[in-house]
């Protein structure tokens, strides 16, 4: 990104004022807050004061209404535009898209094309006229972090205009997109408007006024008529004094070292294979081109189509990292086909080979509207197709314009030597312009794409996705077996720890020399001691008389402690001591409680006992806004920025109790973009590990969300076992040195793949790349869940890793550190084989 900044100096512009002006100010005008509601009166008149004076300006339009639905092209405000664009105004349309600073470039590039396409919409009675109104300019609010506007190119955007929260100085940003923002410049009231503030600084080169549309019915209209007359009047005259230059907002970098470019793009139809004369042209045009310098990219005639397929290519879009380690070309694009369907069908794209991770595109008639992605993630490219002389007459239009040119050569353009030569001469100047660049159209839409991390990994997984989809078969004789023997080990625990008289077992156990029980457990590790239970039972490693048994010496201990006037699940009790604990809660164990009791109501003979239980809890108190918190120290603290919100959300819901997720962002109206969503939220909290996302599974049946968030998490993993070789398995859970504890995953806002850590404390010192490299670890459980959830050949070579390295004593070991293979051999835990027992429920078929 390259910046400018001007600095402003405003004094009053009038008969008599002196100004040293060493430089003609460029200037922009900018009408804002135009929508439906606005009074079309007062807007008539400003319009008409503007187009007296030949004064161009940008009319900043809502394109959607109050109910977010498109104006329709019969509407007030599409007859008034249509009626000034025929009428030779130089107005330009702009959508106002007022949160364009906060998106990401996903949704800047959606958000852009949407937008553009209800404007152009509006127009649709101007088709075939000689109006010509591309649509290169967004106004947008401004923000106290605004992101980079990275995604706006794809929609065919040159320009963002943020509008101002006061008067500022112009600040310029160019980014390598070749899009220009600036920031910054004056808002002018006319109801209150005496005279135009001009800059006298030498160093001021450009300048945005903003005129507020919905201002303008504040005041009698002719009190709006006459200052609108002065405002323009003091305007040309400014100009005619060589003080400032009117200049449309669409040439804003024609006119500026803003560096501009656009690319042309060439796709040549390969004639018939029996049509010799053809094919002798043709052969000599595609060396004409490659001597002008001039990329194109080579296609089967595609036909005529009568059902109005689409066609196109799937751009691969991610080079791995042996393939970059390598110098290897990108791999080649894939011709695809788009089969028009009803509205309510999905789209499907036919392909005759695997797509990977990329970006298709598909070519469309100028009249579509804007170039730029779809609600299905496809880039719309408008395609020029040059067949005859008539269509070499398009081309002559639109050379002198900016936006970025796809042309398609057909065979039957060949044929006329004298096209051909012009067609040559108007390549020719185009490359010579200072701005045109020839593009090979794989290279134009990796440009167009958004690069981003968030897009990359979900263009990743997309392409993933149907290898995970494998049917889950019939377990053999042996494997049964295996799991059996499993059990046991992980039912040891259980059996050397459990508390005879509280019937509760320690979090974690260090076999070590030295080492202790630690006599403590959350509510989270009394929810995976009561699902241990319940699948040790399933599988039959007890019996239901000794289930209950054990049911009952827990139930008494979690009855809870009331404080502040509020009866909650404690933070942590004493496993020696019956009832005895703090005074805190933790909304993020609740929710694991509460799923454990949910399965254990449905497990049976506990039922009434349990709606006592929990109806005695004081937790609509803890739920504030609908979201769940924490009590520490009598304070509420949110627990809502967790990836357990989700898990602990569905759970209360069990309950009766209505709380939100900061998953639940799905729309439903595009997958693409509610994948996008989904993933941007998740990133937002920090790196994603198989627990609670596959506790789900187990125990309360998959969300979308989960399900979605479940084949990113295992796809990733499987790429970098392909890539590097290393089995990866993140999760929580507790290792045998400091700090004991840690949070592994997905850190999925990264440009490089990224698996993090993090601790309780979130202490620095373990969130360093060399921390990662010596602690990362694969969890043991979140093996067996990944193998009890996800039939793959990844996931049975965690399973066989664990079986061969973790099994001791005392149970399953916690975890095994990457980097040297070593498990934790001495150290286990509550949560480690309770969970373990519960995936052994599930892929055995008996859990519930």
């Amino acid at each position: 990104m390259k910046s400018a900044v001007t600095g402003l100096a405003l004094l009053p512009f009038g008969a008599g004022s002196s100004l040293a002006v060493s430089s003609v100010q460029q200037t922009i005008v900018v009408l804002s807050g135009i929508n439906e509601e606005t009074s079309f009166p007062h807007l008539i008149a400003v319009l008409d004061a503007l187009s007296d004076q030949n004064i161009p300006v940008v009319c900043a339009i809502s394109p959607f209404d109050s109910a977010q639905q498109q104006h329709g092209a019969a509407s007030k405000l599409a007859q008034l535009l249509q009626g000034y664009l025929l009428g030779g105004s130089n107005i330009e349309i702009a959508p106002y898209l007022p949160d364009l600073t906060n998106q990401s470039p996903h949704f800047q590039a959606r958000s852009s094309f949407e937008a553009s396409q209800a404007l152009q919409r509006l127009l649709l009675p101007l088709k075939g006229t000689t109006v010509r109104n591309s649509i290169r300019t967004v106004v947008c609010d401004d923000s106290d972090s605004p992101t980079a506007p990275t995604g706006v190119r794809s929609a065919g955007i040159l320009n963002v205009l943020v509008l101002p929260n006061e008067n500022s100085p112009v600040q310029s940003q160019t980014w390598d997109t070749g899009t220009v923002r600036l920031f910054g410049g004056q808002k002018i009231s006319l109801g209150s408007f005496q005279h135009l503030l001009t800059v006298q600084e030498a160093n001021s080169s450009q300048r945005v006024i903003y005129l507020s549309a919905q201002e303008f019915s504040q005041y009698p209209i002719n009190e709006i008529e006459v200052a609108a007359n002065q405002f323009c009047s003091e305007l040309s005259q400014a100009e005619l004094d060589g003080v400032l230059s009117l200049e449309p907002a669409s040439d804003l970098q024609l006119r500026n070292n803003y560096e501009f470019k656009r690319h042309l793009c060439c796709l040549l139809v390969r004639p018939a294979e029996n049509d010799a004369p053809l094919l002798s042209s043709y052969t000599e045009f595609r060396a004409t081109l490659t001597r002008m310098g001039v990329a194109f990219t080579e296609v089967n005639d595609p036909g005529h189509d009568p059902f109005g397929s689409l066609r196109g290519f799937w751009v691969p879009s991610d080079m791995t990292q042996i393939q970059a380690a390598q110098g290897l070309a990108w791999p080649k694009m894939i011709p695809i086909e788009i089969p028009k369907v009803r509205p309510d069908r999905a789209m499907i794209i036919q392909t005759t080979r695997p797509l990977g991770s990329g970006v298709g595109i598909v070519f469309r008639a100028a009249e579509h509207g804007q170039t730029g992605f779809d609600s299905n993630g496809l880039l719309n490219a408008i395609e020029l197709k040059i067949h005859s002389e008539n269509s070499i007459g398009q081309l002559q239009q639109a050379v002198g314009g900016m936006d970025d040119l796809i042309i398609s050569i057909h065979p039957s353009f060949l044929l006329s030597r004298p096209v051909r030569n012009t067609f040559f001469e108007l390549v020719s100047q185009l490359l010579n312009d200072g701005v045109t660049t020839s593009l090979p159209i794989d290279q134009f839409v990796r440009f167009r794409a958004p690069k981003d991390p968030i897009s990359s990994r979900r263009r990743k997984v997309s392409a993933a996705q149907p290898a995970l989809r494998q049917p889950r078969k019939p377990l053999k004789r042996i494997e049964k077996d295996k799991l059996m023997e499993d059990a046991q080990v992980a039912w040891r625990y259980f059996t050397r720890f459990t508390n005879r008289k509280t019937g509760l077992c320690p979090a974690t156990v260090n076999s070590a020399p030295g080492g202790r029980l630690h006599e403590t457990v959350t509510m989270w590790d009394v929810g995976s001691h009561i699902n241990g239970l319940i699948a040790a039972t399933q599988i039959g490693l007890i019996d239901r008389k000794k289930f209950e048994s054990s049911i009952n010496k827990i139930l008494p201990n979690i009855i809870g402690r009331t404080s502040q006037e509020r009866r909650l699940p404690q933070g942590w009790i004493r496993t020696d001591r019956h009832k005895w604990g703090n005074k805190n809660f933790d909304g993020s164990d609740a929710g694991r409680l509460l799923s454990s009791l949910d399965n254990l109501r449905r497990f049976g003979g506990f039922e009434d006992q349990l709606e006592e239980l929990v109806a005695s809890w004081s937790l609509q108190d803890i739920i504030v806004d609908g979201k769940i918190h924490s009590v520490l120290d009598g304070e509420l603290t949110s627990s809502y920025v967790s990836h357990s919100a989700h898990y602990s959300a569905l759970a209360f819901r069990r309950w009766g109790l209505g709380v939100q997720s900061p998953y639940e962002v799905l729309k439903g109206t595009s997958e693409t973009d509610d994948q996008t969503a989904l993933l941007e939220a998740v990133a937002k909290i920090g790196p994603i590990g198989a627990e609670p996302l596959l506790l789900e599974a187990m125990e309360m049946g998959m969300s979308r969300e989960s399900a979605y968030l479940a084949d990113v998490l295992f796809s990733t993993q499987v790429e970098e076992f392909n890539e590097t070789g290393r089995l990866i398995c993140v999760s929580e859970g507790p290792i045998d040195r400091n700090p004991w504890f840690t949070y592994q995953g997905l850190q999925l806002d990264t440009e490089q793949r990224t698996w993090a850590t993090d601790t309780v404390g979130k202490e620095p010192e373990y969130r360093t790349p060399d921390f990662r490299e010596n602690f990362l670890v694969i969890s043991t459980k979140s093996a067996f869940l990944w193998n009890a959830y996800q039939r793959h050949e990844y996931s049975d070579k965690l399973l066989n890793f664990v079986r061969e390295t973790s099994k001791t004593g005392n149970g399953f070991a916690s975890s095994s550190f990457v980097k040297t293979g070593r498990p934790t051999e001495s150290y286990s835990d509550l949560n480690t084989n309770g969970v373990i027992l519960q995936a052994l429920a599930r892929h055995l078929g008996v859990a519930g």
